[in-house]
């Protein structure tokens, strides 16, 4: 059958930045989920393309971990630092493994 499963090739550190709209994911083609923890720093987020601000999107902290189960949300995250030091984000995708 088919479960979702570690990308061999699906890792990365994005580092979030001041970048004005946000930075944006690099999402292999077969990526469909991921697992994002940050370190350092705090940023906001959004989902949906609408670009972050340093007071706009959804907080996160340092060691939280956020899950993103769709392409859409892979491919719709935006991220922004709301201070002055910026965040690393630790990404694991996720694709589908045939067992």
């Amino acid at each position: 059958g088919n479960q979702l499963g570690p990308l061999a090739s699906g890792r990365q550190a994005l580092t979030v930045d001041s970048t004005a709209g946000g930075v944006t994911l690099t999402v292999p083609a077969s990526g469909v989920a991921a697992q994002l923890r940050l370190e350092t720093a705090q940023i906001r987020y959004t989902l949906d393309t609408t670009a972050p601000t340093t007071t706009v999107g959804t907080l996160m902290n340092p060691d939280e971990i956020l899950v993103l189960e769709s392409r859409s949300e892979l491919t719709g995250f935006k991220a922004i630092r709301t201070g002055g030091t910026s965040g690393t984000l630790q990404v694991e995708y996720l694709g589908m493994v045939t067992t």
